[in-house]
């Protein structure tokens, strides 16, 4: 935390302007490197984050009118020579940064305005010149080295150095097709992708997985939208039908910030939410967390329960999509009586009144909160409900 306080901060923005016809290509460059800090494809009147580390930066921002993410005088364009960048030494943050209550640069484009410099962000470019595609769908397989244990202690106990040395990745396992319908997996905290290891093996297969991995300790609000964003290059950079969300544990919150943050490109493709052990009404450690430890991990001030965040993401309207299958688990004590939990969350925080009313469906799981996993009934419902997923669905033995 003191790294990240005294190394980083925040850049929030607007686009405006243009024709408001064609996307918005972004950049962040270090001035004296030329090295990209973030690059971005937006729509008008979209907000734009970043979290950049310690540096001098000017950002270029274009429509890109003819698709090619590459920038042809005409287009309308703006330079902004010392753009508004929070950092986080300069703020009274006390472990939380109020990413709502930052102030936003506006980004207003013009024909009038002429690029200089020839600027291409096709991802071709960008992975020859640049490491900021390197965890942009590549293909890897279950023992891929930034899964290993000693990377989510990483990620839960030294946030900054894992985005430093690994970053936010979504990833696939075989060579990506976007004409084939995608299924998002979103893992909890103090865990990897690989936690849908054999779900994955019971997937149809003309589904595409795309695995999302994160740093635990990122604050929510972030790690949501960087989720959001990254789905966002995959449909503004290919032409893709459908998404489904596969979430466990504390993916489900991830994913419905998600959701809440999609642009309107992202949100028109979401077909299925399924949430499996999700805690929608946070969990009382994470207070403990806040009030006794003396350095608070980001994430638990969106996991407390009562949260800004919770209740954010409790007020999402499914009505519009995506149909939300709510899987929740309990544990059994010796002789089978039921506890009201399933080793690692309550069954109250799973079913809040908010995930009830708004899920299509709602399936109970005799099962731990990570045996859930491999639980024979999830292999076959979480396939059959993908098959359709209008209603509950009802699998014999389950």
């Amino acid at each position: 935390m003191n790294r990240l306080e005294s190394g980083y901060g925040f850049f929030k923005g607007q686009v405006g302007g243009g024709n408001g016809e064609a996307n918005i290509v972004f950049a962040l460059i270090e001035r004296d490197s030329g090295e990209i800090g973030s690059v971005r494809t937006a729509g008008h009147g979209e907000i734009i984050y970043a979290l950049l580390p310690q540096g001098d930066y000017f950002a270029v921002a274009f429509e890109d009118s003819n698709g090619d993410f590459v920038y042809q005088p005409g287009e309308p364009a703006v330079r902004i020579d010392d753009p508004m960048v929070s950092w986080f030494a300069d703020l009274d943050i006390d472990d939380r940064v109020d990413i709502p209550g930052l102030p936003v640069q506006d980004i207003e484009l013009s024909a009038h305005n002429v690029l200089a410099d020839t600027l291409d962000l096709s991802l071709e470019t960008l992975a020859a010149t640049t490491n900021k595609t390197e965890n942009f769908l590549r293909v890897i397989t279950w023992d891929e080295p930034n899964f290993s244990p000693e990377n989510v202690h990483l990620g839960m106990w030294q946030p900054g150095e894992f985005l430093r040395e690994i970053g936010f990745g979504l990833y696939v396992l075989e060579e990506f097709e976007p004409s084939r319908n995608l299924i998002v997996a979103v893992h909890g905290i103090s865990d990897t992708p690989r936690v849908f290891r054999e779900l994955a093996a019971a997937l149809p297969d003309d589904l595409q997985l795309l695995l999302f991995h994160y740093p635990s300790a990122s604050s929510l609000e972030y790690t949501s939208y960087a989720l959001s964003e990254i789905l966002d290059e995959v449909v503004q950079r290919y032409d893709v039908a459908q998404i489904d969300v596969l979430a466990h544990s504390m993916g489900g919150l991830v994913s419905k910030g998600m959701i809440d943050q999609a642009s309107p490109a992202v949100r028109d493709k979401l077909r299925l939410f399924i949430s499996i052990a999700s805690p929608f009404g946070g969990h009382a450690a994470a207070s403990q967390g806040i009030k006794w430890a003396p350095v608070v991990a980001p994430v638990w001030w969106a996991m407390a329960p009562g949260s800004p965040y919770l209740q954010k993401i409790g007020s999402l309207d499914f009505s519009s999509g995506p149909r939300h299958h709510l899987f929740y688990t309990f544990a059994h004590e010796r002789g089978g009586e039921r506890r009201e939990d399933d080793t690692v969350v309550t069954v109250e925080s799973q079913l809040t009144e908010s995930a009830r009313s708004r899920a299509t469906a709602i399936y109970p799981m005799a099962d731990s909160h990570v045996s859930v996993m491999s639980n024979e009934c999830t292999l076959r419902m979480v396939p059959a409900i993908l098959a359709d997923g209008t209603a509950a669905v009802t699998v014999p033995g389950c």
